[in-house]
């Protein structure tokens, strides 16, 4: 009888071991598939403020060169105004 009792416990022992082995497998997985999937958003929202600062510095640099055409043209006008009144 002892014999008996002692495999039923060997065997409930083995069936939690497995279940407790299984069930860790299953949380280590979906740790690590959480944690990836944090770091996944995290770099979609960084690439999103990137691609608005992007945006953002290019229209400042297309403002910026216009200013800059501004300034060469009123410059060119002035340069020619004051040979026309050299002359």
């Amino acid at each position: 009888m002892s014999d008996a009792l002692q495999k039923k416990f060997s065997m409930t022992a083995i069936i939690v071991g497995w279940f407790v082995t299984i069930a860790a497998f299953i949380y280590s997985f979906a740790t690590t598939n959480a944690n990836y999937s944090h770091r996944i958003e995290a770099i979609e929202a960084e690439l999103i403020n990137l691609d608005s600062r992007l945006d953002t510095s290019e229209a400042f640099r297309i403002q910026l060169a216009s200013d800059l055409a501004e300034i060469k043209t009123d410059l060119l006008w002035i340069r020619r105004s004051i040979e026309e009144q050299g002359k």
